[in-house]
């Protein structure tokens, strides 16, 4: 019995070494106005991407006052403030702003493991998170007033090179360096000499054809039409 007990104990601690924690960061947002919120990411093998209730935790959604701020990591329904999962490149991040604020900013510490890189889909601009690293980033005023923000920000994400024009939103995503400009009837609207990563322009203000001379070939878009049409680049 006591060489079978201590058979077991090996074979516990065998498995423990053999699950290993890949990556960790916890990750603070805070308002303009002071008030803040965390989540942290743990990337272990010995987990899944599902949502394990053991171990990712659900956030408390409520704001206390006109300054309280959330931070959370979205594991399919939940909104988590513990996100343990067995790879982070691609976990999205949601927050809700306060009813003040439109600057924030994300600071992150206790980081280790692999390099986790912060992409905002909005500016294009990608922040590698090291211990005491930060990110200022400002919110349109519509959403000032406690409303969620779901589909900004991801880890390690990989673009996908790609020029979309749909209900009279431009997006050019992945063309960093790539010149651009939009003309109508040979008048200049935009003119960007570098790209970042990301670039979105609403045209909904202008009705008819359009050219976007991205990188010095043209593309041809017609704004407020009937239908949308669609031009991927690869």
């Amino acid at each position: 019995m006591k060489k079978l007990f201590v058979s077991v104990i090996a074979l516990v601690v065998s498995m423990m070494a053999m699950a290993t924690e890949q990556a960790f960061v916890r990750i603070r947002l805070a308002g303009a106005s002071g008030a803040s919120s965390v989540v942290r990411l743990s990337e272990d093998d010995e987990h899944n991407a599902g949502y394990e209730s053991s171990f990712d935790s659900d956030k408390m959604m409520d704001q206390a006052n006109s300054k309280s701020v959330l931070l959370y990591g979205l594991v399919g329904t939940h909104f988590c403030e513990d996100v343990v999962t067995n790879n982070l490149d691609g976990q999205a991040l949601g927050m809700k702003t306060n009813q003040v604020d439109q600057n924030y900013t994300l600071t992150f510490d206790l980081v280790s493991g692999r390099a986790l890189i912060l992409y905002d889909r909005l500016t294009g601009t990608f922040t590698l998170m090291t211990n005491g690293a930060s990110y200022a980033f400002s919110v349109d005023a519509s959403l000032v007033g406690r409303k969620a923000i779901n589909d900004r920000f991801i880890i390690n994400y990989t673009l996908v090179p790609a020029l979309c024009f749909r209900n009279n939103i431009l997006e050019i995503i992945d063309h960093a360096g790539e010149s651009l400009v939009i003309t109508k009837d040979d008048a200049e609207i935009e003119n960007v000499p570098s790209l970042g990563g990301i670039y979105i322009k609403d045209l909904s203000s202008y009705t008819g054809r359009l050219v976007v001379t991205l990188n010095g070939t043209d593309y041809q878009i017609d704004a407020n039409p009937a239908v949308t049409p669609v031009t991927v680049v690869p």
